[in-house]
């Protein structure tokens, strides 16, 4: 049972990683602009932030449940941010030999960010952290092994999720039919979808 709950927060993981969002747009265009070194940057720090919102939503998963139904506001406010990315992206100008500018921001940061300024993915873990109470039992992650394991499952899920679109920002790269601000509109309407797509479900569920 002990390796299930790697397994178990691996899965839960992929399942919430696999549709595309920013974190995995971001992957895709520094893969593209930079190198596959570079987009593992942001990978390990989206790990990293996927595990904080896991803590999070299994230490105080009423309390954050509770919190965004009373400040439905910050949702909203999450899907019109995704929006806008996806609308500046759609209009960004071709930049000057991208591959030669200098890293100014961590990358790391930078992935660890995306990852942790998304409420939908706490939200997902707070429903995943239910669902599992209520199959399994409360019993589930009752000893500090099986927290370390499920937190690994979690970490490795992402980073993988991650590097499995980073190898598809090598394979755009290689077609070399998608130019660079045709890339940044394909990434700002896959955003914008996302935004209006959350806006609606809240729409319809609050």
């Amino acid at each position: 049972m002990t390796a299930a709950y790697l397994f178990i927060g691996f899965f839960a993981t992929v399942i919430g990683a696999l549709p595309p969002g920013a974190s995995n747009m971001a992957v895709i265009k520094t893969t593209i602009n930079h190198n596959i070194k570079e987009s593992l940057k942001i990978t390990y720090g989206a790990g990293l932030g996927e595990m904080l919102l896991t803590i999070i939503a299994f230490t105080s998963g009423m309390v954050v449940q509770e919190f965004f139904t009373t400040h439905i506001w910050i949702q909203y406010l999450a899907a019109i941010i995704l929006a806008l990315v996806g609308i500046y992206f759609m209009f960004l100008k071709k930049e000057r030999s991208p591959r030669n500018k200098p890293l100014a921001k961590s990358k790391y940061l930078l992935g660890f960010t995306l990852s942790v300024i998304n409420p939908p993915v706490l939200v997902y873990w707070v429903l995943i952290f239910s669902l599992l109470n209520h199959f399994i039992g409360n019993t589930f992650l009752s000893s500090n092994i099986a927290l370390l394991l499920f937190l690994g499952g979690v970490f490795l899920g992402k980073c993988i999720t991650l590097y499995g679109y980073s190898k598809l920002g090598i394979y755009v790269q290689k077609k070399k039919s998608t130019e660079e601000h045709q890339l940044n509109r394909i990434i700002g309407f896959i955003l914008v979808c996302l935004g209006i797509i959350q806006f609606i479900k809240l729409l319809i569920t609050g």
